[in-house]
């Protein structure tokens, strides 16, 4: 029995969408008033950084980052484009509405015949 199962990978499955979660070490030491005092200013001065490496960001010609970074250049594209093509579509007014949609919906599954109504093709019905 053991040998059937010779050939398969072990260890958890790897999802596209979910990172890495890693867990963080405790500290076990003690933080004095005057380290504390420290690692605010230094925090500070991180978090004026992180804003304006952000706002340069933003202002550079860089692939947008709205669409999160789980997603490949190529998958990017194609959403951009489909989105692109959607608001087009809207601004010329071929978009149907919900209610519109279910109408049509409704009127297609009545035109459809019953599985009850189809006759039974067989050799002896010929």
């Amino acid at each position: 029995m053991s040998e059937a199962y010779s050939n398969v990978i072990g260890g958890g499955l790897k999802l596209k969408g979910a990172g890495i979660k890693k867990k963080k070490k405790k500290k076990h030491s003690e933080i004095t008033s005057s380290d504390d005092a420290v690692m605010s200013q230094l925090s500070e001065k991180d978090v004026a950084a992180d804003a304006a490496a952000r706002a340069a960001a933003s202002s550079s010609t860089e692939p947008d980052e709205s669409l999160g970074p789980r997603y490949t250049d190529t998958e990017r594209r194609r959403m951009e484009t489909v989105q692109r093509r959607k608001q087009e579509a809207a601004a010329a007014g071929k978009l149907k509405s919900h209610r519109d949609q279910v109408k049509d919906f409704n009127e297609y599954l009545g035109s459809l015949p019953e599985h009850y109504d189809l006759p039974k093709v067989s050799k002896g019905n010929q």
